[in-house]
């Protein structure tokens, strides 16, 4: 598996893993929201700016449009992941675990 490949699998496995933290817990879409705002005053106008307007308009919708959306294998999700405000949502441990098990290949399809 190259890099790019890991660090798909990698975002594919954290946002499997925010999308689990916001069912038991959908306040936690508040986070996420100051999260996207916070980025989105810091940075200004980039080209990010429609993933993220896409983030706040399923942030808005629900968990179910976040898992529609961003735990597929198409590119769009692929996209969506890497522009993602959820890492709120994950403790630096489990990216490193997540991460470590993607470099090993854990979840390869």
């Amino acid at each position: 598996m190259n890099r790019q490949q890991q660090l798909d699998d990698f975002l594919l496995q954290a946002h499997r893993l925010a999308v689990s933290r916001l069912r038991a817990d959908p306040a936690r879409i508040a986070d996420v929201s100051a999260t996207l705002e916070r980025w989105q005053t810091q940075a200004g106008a980039t080209r990010s700016d429609a993933y993220w307007n896409e983030w706040r308009a399923m942030l808005a919708a629900g968990v179910d449009a976040i898992e529609a959306a961003t735990c597929g294998t198409d590119d769009h999700a692929v996209a969506l992941r890497n522009v993602s405000p959820v890492g709120v949502l994950m403790t630096q441990r489990e990216r490193g675990e997540l991460l470590r098990a993607a470099r090993q290949g854990a979840h390869a399809a």
